[in-house]
């Protein structure tokens, strides 16, 4: 033994114990049980390269990919296991219905429960199995699915109209068209609660809670009003329903993104920082994570738990995301001097003024702001209204152009789009663009805007809602080919599949082959554009 040691180290080689699947499991497992997840993933899948065929190392790993957000990788290994084992391992399929809620296939999800509850009648995931199907039955209940897609498209632009009434401050238009939309769809329950929202903002207090009331007597479980309502509550000086409420909130689970956030919003508002920062890093594997609004929110809820070098990290992502906003470092600079407290007016995406001194219930009064502001997203309406004035030219469309260009509160990417169009209209007149303390003359329409406006629009005449989830996408795509150089928009039709394919994605199920064939291109075109657009997005995640 002793000579066969030596003889190793002169080599230079040390002799291997046997490393097998059963080892790399049980690493793996350690590692599971004291919630270190990423290397408990990376023994799994060792696991699994040594005994690919084994079903409960492709569970275990389908498990642990599910916990930190990667469900789609998660399906993969159950339906290998699935395949492996036949159809014995019935918790695959209620693992998979999971997963699918989560990703918002909730048609999948619920053919894996039901599979699931068939195999496995007795199972040890029956209760939370019909768990998940009442959660499904609220989640779809919301849904206008059921209309024909023109009369979904003309729904959806009408109640955009009510929704750029309410940001004007037109409320009672805004009034008028939600209540038309209702009288014509009685089920289309977001125009009730933006009708809600703009009798409150006129102090229409009795009439904002009959309405309320109307949506939560014909939809029970409809979160919108039911976080809306719990604000409401507090701001009359309801304390004691409004403190029922909101821990009835505190059990709700929803699956959606949007809702996560209207949780973690609403709680924000009314200083429940704890439920505040679980639904708001929830969503850190959505495409929330680019939101600016919602990761300083993130920010004030880990100051508030006393969390001050991790809310100081999460508010430099804040200044990556928005360079040229000044919320960030105007609290960034507060926290590091401990000269911050926090209160719910905090989460709203502004420098607080002095009259956020004020108690409490006069400052959520001023946090219903912030509703009106977060439900903008990605300037998805302003950008819908630039492209219409795209295909105005008169001097009316060139003044209101002009407008946004010159108003400081406007994103640049708004203003450069509104400037850019200017110059497509008249390239001859020099257009003027606001930009923090200056401005700036811009002589020269951008090839790449101009570019990029085409795609949309290409992306619309495809029935495809230009909805936040394809507006992120095309922003990054404008920033890809503006920063590489890359011409990613030489090919129209590709980069614009590309973008609703991602987006689509995001809401639901969407194949490469599906978009390819409606666009008219090969997949091998439109894989090479998704994998680049891709890249970019997650460069710095």
């Amino acid at each position: 033994m002793h000579k066969q040691k030596r003889a190793s180290a002169a080599s230079g080689r040390v002799l291997p114990f046997i490393q097998d699947g059963d080892y790399f499991f049980e690493k793996g497992i350690k590692a599971y049980n004291r919630r270190d997840l990423y290397t408990a993933k990376k023994m799994f899948e060792r696991a699994v390269t040594f005994q690919p065929e084994e079903p409960s190392f492709l569970c275990q790993l389908a498990s642990t990919l599910a916990e930190i957000g990667e469900y789609e990788e998660s399906n993969k290994y159950l339906l290998n296991a699935l395949e492996q084992s036949g159809s014995d391992l019935s918790e695959c399929h209620f693992f998979l219905a999971n997963n699918f809620a989560h990703l918002g296939m909730y048609s999948d999800a619920e053919e894996h429960a039901r599979l699931y509850m068939v195999i496995d009648p007795d199972g040890e995931f029956v209760d939370d199995t019909q768990e998940l199907l009442d959660l499904i039955s609220l989640e779809t209940g919301s849904k206008s699915s059921s209309l024909p897609l023109s009369t979904e498209e003309e729904l959806i632009k009408l109640h955009d109209e009510a929704r750029q009434s309410i940001e004007r401050g037109d409320l009672p238009l805004a009034q008028q068209q939600l209540r038309e939309i209702i009288s014509n769809h009685p089920k289309f329950w977001a125009a009730y609660n933006n009708l809600a929202l703009t009798h409150f903002y006129k102090s229409e207090f009795d009439e904002a809670m009959d309405v309320l009331q109307d949506v939560l007597d014909k939809n029970p479980g409809n979160l919108n009003a039911l976080c809306n309502l719990a604000i409401f509550l507090f701001h009359l000086g309801m304390d004691e329903p409004g403190g029922k409420l909101v821990e009835r909130l505190k059990t709700v689970h929803p699956m959606h993104p949007e809702h996560r956030y209207k949780l973690g919003n609403t709680f924000g508002l009314l200083e429940e920082h704890l439920y505040a920062n679980k639904w708001l890093q929830s969503l850190r594997k959505s495409s929330f994570v680019y939101d600016p609004v919602t990761t300083h929110m993130l920010a004030v809820s880990y100051y508030a738990l006393g969390q001050k070098d991790l809310s100081i990290k999460t508010w430099k992502k804040v200044i990556e995301l928005d360079p040229e906003g000044h919320v960030a470092p105007f609290y960034m600079e507060k926290a590091q001097n401990g000269e911050l407290t926090v209160a719910g007016g905090d989460y709203q995406y502004r420098i607080p003024t002095n009259n956020q001194n004020k108690p409490k219930k006069d400052r959520q009064v001023k946090a219903m702001e912030h509703i009106q502001q977060v439900r903008k997203g990605l300037e998805k309406n302003k950008i819908t209204h630039l492209i219409l004035l795209r295909g105005n030219k008169n001097e009316e469309a060139y003044e209101t152009l002009r407008d946004f260009c010159l108003r400081k509160e406007e994103s640049l990417l708004v203003k450069e789009i509104a400037a850019n169009i200017m110059l497509e209209h008249q390239p001859e007149r020099v257009v003027e663009l606001a930009h923090e303390d200056t401005s700036v003359e811009v002589g020269t329409a951008s090839e790449i805007i101009s570019m990029a406006l085409d795609v949309l629009l290409s992306i619309k005449e495809m029935g495809s809602t230009l909805d936040e989830h394809v507006l992120f996408y095309w922003a990054e795509a404008i920033k890809f080919a503006e920063m590489t150089g890359e011409r990613i928009f030489d090919n129209k039709k590709a980069i614009a599949a590309a973008i609703d394919h991602l987006a689509r994605k995001q809401k639901g199920r969407s194949t490469q082959k599906g978009i390819a064939d409606q666009y008219e291109i090969t997949v091998s075109v439109l894989s090479l554009r998704i994998k680049k657009l891709i890249g970019w997005v997650n460069r710095n995640v």
